[in-house]
C-alpha cells in the first residue's frame, strides 16, 4: 500500500514522533511506534497505518494518552485518531479493544465488538449496580431507568455495557444505535456543511435505543450540545432509551449546562469503579478462556497484582502473552510472564519512591508527613496525586504497594490519581510543565 504525503505532512509527523519519543523509552518507541505510517491528516482526522493487529491494539491500549498529547503538543486538536492494519487474512481470535473512533456518519456495525456482550461481562462489587441496570434497560427499553447515566474512570468496563445492551436490544427487534459522542460531534459539524438536517435527524430520533459513549466530549461544542439537547427532548419524549456513558458524573462535565445536567439526572445515575483483587483475578480468567489460553491461578494473581490499572490494561497484557507465547511456542508459566511484562514496563524498576517522594515534596515545600495525611486541601492533594503517578511510571511497586508508601491508601486511590494526572497533563500547561520539571529532575538524579 503506498501513502503519498506533502511535505508539510511529512514534517508533521516527524514533530509528532519526536514528541512521543520524549513521553515513552527507546525500547517503547523502537518497538511499538518506528513502523508505525501516517496515511492521512485533515480537519476532521489523522489515520495511522500500523504494522499488524498486536502492534495497533498495544498502542491503543497503553499509549493513547502519549499520542494524543503528542499531537496536542503540535497543535492538532478535536481529531479522531485512527490505527489502521492492512488486512493479511489472519485468522487469529482476537481479544480486540473497542476504537472509540470513527468518521462522521459511519454506519453503527463498525463500532460494535461482539465479545462486548453480557455472558463476557464480568460481574463483581465494582459493577454489580451498572450491570443489573444495563441488563433491565436491554430487556425493557425505555421503561426501566431512562436515561440510564454509567461513569467511572477509563477502561473498566463502560464500553462493554453499552455494546452488550446493544447487541441485546437488536436480538429483541429494537432498533438501536450506538456511536462515540465524537462521531456525533463530527457528524452534526459535517452536516452545518451539507444543510441535510433532516437526514441528521431522523438518524438519531428515528430508534428505540440511543447509545452515546463518552458524552463528557460534549463539553467541547455548545453548538452541538444545543442539538443533543433537541435530540435528547425528542427521543425521552417518545419514550424511546437513551443510554450515556462518561469519565465522570453529569455535574463534574465541564462547560455543560444546567438543562442537559437535570435531564441527565431523570433516570439512573451509576458508577463503575476499579476491580479488586478478586474480581481481577477473575476477569483474567474470563479473558484467558476467550483466547483459549491456559494459565495458573498464581499467573491469573501475578497479573491481578501486577497489572491492574484497569480492565483494558489487563486485556492490553493477556493478549500481548498470547501473541508472543503463540510466536516462540512457549509455555505460559510465571516466569515467562514476568519476562513479558518486565520488557514492556513503562519505565519502571529504575527510581526508588523515597527519590520520588522527596523530589516531590521538595518541589512544593512540603513535609512527607503531609503527603501521608488524610487532608484533602488541593496543595496537598495534588502533590500527593503526582507522586502516585510518578511512582507509577518510575517504579516496579504494585498499586497497593504505592498506596502503603502513601499512609496506607488502597489501590483504587493509586489508579485514580494515576488516571486524573494523566488527564490534567493533556489539557492543563502548567501541569504538564511541573511534571516534565520532576521527571527530568528524577532521572539526572538517577544518572548521577
Amino acid at each position: 500500500m503506498n501513502h503519498y504525503l506533502s511535505a508539510s505532512e511529512k514534517k508533521t509527523w516527524t514533530l509528532i514522533q519526536d514528541k512521543i519519543k520524549e513521553k515513552v523509552t527507546q525500547q517503547q518507541f523502537t518497538t511499538w511506534f518506528s513502523n508505525l505510517n501516517l496515511i492521512k491528516l485533515d480537519a476532521y482526522e489523522i489515520s495511522i497505518l500500523a504494522p499488524n493487529s498486536l502492534c495497533k491494539e498495544w498502542i491503543e491500549n497503553n499509549y493513547m494518552d502519549a499520542v494524543t498529547s503528542s499531537l496536542a503538543e503540535n497543535h492538532i486538536f478535536n481529531r479522531e485518531v485512527r490505527f489502521i492494519v492492512e488486512d493479511n487474512g489472519s485468522s487469529e481470535p482476537k481479544l480486540h479493544v473497542h476504537n472509540h473512533h470513527s468518521s462522521p456518519g459511519a454506519h453503527n456495525s463498525t463500532h460494535i465488538n461482539k465479545n462486548y456482550n453480557f455472558d463476557n461481562f464480568l460481574v463483581g462489587p465494582c459493577n454489580r449496580l451498572a450491570h443489573a441496570a444495563a441488563l433491565a434497560v436491554s430487556e425493557s427499553p425505555g421503561t426501566a431507568y431512562n436515561p440510564l447515566f454509567i461513569h467511572g474512570s477509563v477502561g473498566l468496563g463502560k464500553t462493554h455495557l453499552l455494546h452488550a445492551i446493544l447487541l441485546q436490544s437488536q436480538e429483541k427487534g429494537h432498533k438501536a444505535l450506538y456511536l462515540p459522542c465524537e462521531s456525533f460531534v463530527n457528524h452534526y459539524i459535517s452536516t452545518i456543511k451539507t444543510g441535510d438536517w433532516d437526514s441528521f435527524r431522523n438518524k438519531y430520533r428515528q430508534i428505540d435505543v440511543l447509545l452515546i459513549d463518552d458524552v463528557h466530549f460534549l463539553a467541547n461544542s455548545q453548538s452541538s450540545r444545543e442539538e443533543f439537547f433537541h435530540t435528547f427532548n425528542a427521543l425521552y419524549t417518545r419514550q424511546k432509551q437513551i443510554v450515556l456513558s462518561s469519565d465522570c458524573p453529569p455535574e463534574e462535565i465541564p462547560t455543560i449546562e444546567e438543562r442537559l445536567i437535570s435531564r441527565f439526572r431523570w433516570g439512573l445515575i451509576t458508577r463503575v469503579d476499579p476491580p479488586g483483587f478478586e474480581t481481577s483475578v477473575a476477569i483474567i480468567q474470563k479473558k484467558t478462556a476467550l483466547l483459549n489460553m491456559e494459565i495458573s491461578y498464581d499467573v491469573a494473581r501475578y497479573l491481578a497484582d501486577n497489572v491492574v490499572s484497569s480492565i483494558r490494561e489487563i486485556e492490553g497484557t493477556i493478549t500481548n502473552i498470547h501473541k508472543y507465547a503463540k510466536m516462540n511456542e512457549s509455555k505460559i508459566d510465571l516466569s515467562l510472564v514476568k519476562q513479558i511484562i518486565k520488557g514492556f514496563s513503562k519505565q519502571r524498576h529504575d527510581i526508588g519512591i523515597e527519590k520520588i517522594l522527596n523530589t516531590v515534596t521538595k518541589h512544593y515545600g512540603l513535609q512527607l508527613s503531609q503527603l501521608h495525611s488524610k487532608r484533602k486541601l488541593k496543595s496537598i492533594t495534588l502533590p500527593r496525586q503526582i507522586a502516585m503517578h510518578l511512582a507509577r511510571k518510575f517504579t516496579s511497586l504494585s498499586l497497593g504497594e504505592i498506596g502503603g508508601y502513601m499512609g496506607g491508601r488502597d489501590h483504587t486511590t493509586v489508579m485514580h490519581a494515576d488516571d486524573k494526572i494523566k488527564k490534567l497533563k493533556i489539557i492543563d500547561r502548567n501541569i504538564s510543565s511541573t511534571l516534565r520539571k520532576l521527571e527530568n529532575s528524577l532521572i539526572k538524579q538517577q544518572e548521577y
